[in-house]
């Protein structure tokens, strides 16, 4: 539960996420994990200058987050890390809490005036939102759905190199939802509109928080049901099928595409 602009008791030792353009505090950089600090907030001043919400627990101690701003002063040995280095240092529960406390970030710094009427906007005390004194309008933080699925032939899985991946990297395909869309009709569409062919046997798998800047990934499994794979330049590079024993470079463990590559690898019987 996130319990936004609120302070932990002065005393209290807490997990802290302190944040700046989407890159996070690691207090011990030569690490090989990722570790915020851990302080009270008599040992932390800055959380007085900036925004603060409790966004969670991790271990056993409550996780609150700091928006950070240029002036603040942090220990020298103390480095910023990306949040998508995060990933490749940490676990998934803690990747999740770094991820929302992003995506926070993210909604107040581009939530500051009214959609509707242009007015100033406020935050609410009650809960995760900012609320228009001219108009009364209310807005929440956004969530874009999107569906990424791992598909199968026999024995071989369908990877692409997109337009936007780093040279080299293939992965699994992926897409936003549209309005009116359900996932399964997303699914589909993507894949006809990116490689050109038709999927069946869908199954959902699993999700990832994805905070560039404020995804939901909804992981699913699908086999190949007909046509040629036909590459949509604007979004693809490259595509084609690929035995396990000769993968390309695919996305690292701990992304949700990494996961539905091994779960479509045990479908097929690997």
């Amino acid at each position: 539960m996130i319990i936004p602009d609120c302070m932990p008791e002065p005393s209290e030792s807490v997990l802290w996420l302190i944040l700046y353009n989407n890159q996070l505090i690691d207090t011990k950089p030569q690490q090989p994990h990722y570790a915020p600090p851990l302080l009270t907030l008599e040992e932390l001043p800055q959380a007085k200058r900036g925004y603060t919400a409790k966004i969670g627990d991790y271990e056993g101690r409550a996780v609150y987050m700091l928006v950070a701003d240029a002036d603040m002063k942090f220990p020298a040995r103390w480095q910023w890390l990306p949040l998508r280095q995060c990933l490749l240092r940490t676990n998934e529960l803690l990747f999740s809490l770094g991820a929302r406390a992003c995506q926070i970030q993210h909604f107040l710094s581009t939530h500051k005036f009214c959609g509707r009427c242009g007015s100033a906007l406020a935050q609410s005390r009650d809960e995760l939102a900012v609320v228009c004194g001219a108009c009364k309008t209310t807005d929440y933080p956004r969530i874009s759905p999107c569906i990424i699925v791992g598909i199968y032939k026999d024995k071989q899985i369908l990877l692409a190199q997109g337009t936007r991946h780093p040279q080299g990297l293939y992965s699994v395909l992926a897409g936003f939802v549209e309005s009116g869309e359900s996932l399964e009709q997303t699914l589909k569409r993507e894949v006809k509109e990116e490689v050109g062919i038709e999927v069946t046997d869908i199954e959902y798998v699993m999700s990832q928080a994805w905070p560039f800047p404020h995804s939901l990934m909804a992981g699913f499994v699908a086999r190949y049901a007909g046509g040629e794979i036909t590459p949509d330049p604007t979004e693809i590079v490259t595509a084609d099928w690929f035995h396990f024993d000769a993968l390309p470079q695919t996305p690292p463990q701990g992304t949700i595409a990494a996961k539905l590559i091994n779960v479509v690898a045990q479908k097929v019987g690997l």
